[in-house]
């Protein structure tokens, strides 16, 4: 089972295009009235070795290749995704009154 994040950075891939031009719109936007957060967890996910659940997700691999069961067995990527989220939206007082404190 992996364990450790990954350590050699050459190994992460080019920007997606997407994300990219998902950026661009949201600078765009917070430059007008809309309130606009983009949370790029692209290369978060990347480091994590446990978002890549090999042969459950790319055809071909061997039988006999590691696998990591953490991404489907115990908390993994996307809880973490969730996590930061959430905590992005407490951060942004989303859901509270802010004069009371009261939650909405």
């Amino acid at each position: 089972m992996e364990t450790e994040p990954e350590k050699d950075l050459t190994k992460l891939e080019k920007e997606p295009y997407y994300n990219t031009f998902i950026s661009d719109v949201v600078k765009q936007m917070q430059h007008g009235s809309w309130k606009v957060q983009f949370s790029n967890i692209t290369y978060f996910s990347e480091l994590r070795k446990d978002g890549h659940p090999s042969k459950y997700r790319e055809p071909g691999t061997p039988p006999d290749a590691p696998q990591d069961c953490s991404h489907w067995c115990l908390p993994g990527v996307p809880d973490t995704w969730n996590e930061l989220l959430y905590a992005q939206l407490l951060s942004a007082k989303f859901g509270t009154n802010s004069e009371s404190g009261e939650q909405s």
